[in-house]
């Protein structure tokens, strides 16, 4: 998973057609976990691009997506939030989303 900063934010943005992103915090336990639910699906379908992103650095976006808290998943298309997931229940649900996010959007 990709790391975005605050130098390569808008250039992810602009470049990549559609992605997912995990928001998080560095001290957040279940963004730890979430993670490593990620990191699964990563292992499982590497077609799909994962970025993460550090909610403290970028509360412009948090704000102006409404995201409200971590860890989240989005789905971006042209730099756009198109869907989000904030219960990370299991890898078994991640990929039952993952798949309909793909069928939806054609991520990968």
């Amino acid at each position: 998973m990709m790391e975005m900063t605050t130098e390569n934010f808008a250039e992810i943005l602009q470049e990549k057609k559609t992605f997912v992103m995990f928001v998080h915090t560095p001290f957040c336990a279940t963004c730890q976990l979430a993670e490593k639910m990620i990191t699964v699906m990563e292992q499982t379908d590497p077609s799909i691009a994962y970025y993460r992103l550090n909610a403290s650095f970028f509360p412009t976006f948090m704000e102006f997506n409404k995201i409200h808290s971590v860890p989240a998943l989005l789905l971006i298309r042209d730099g756009q939030v198109i869907d989000q997931l904030y219960a990370f229940e299991s890898v078994t649900k991640l990929h039952g989303v993952m798949e309909d996010w793909k069928q939806k959007q054609s991520i990968s």
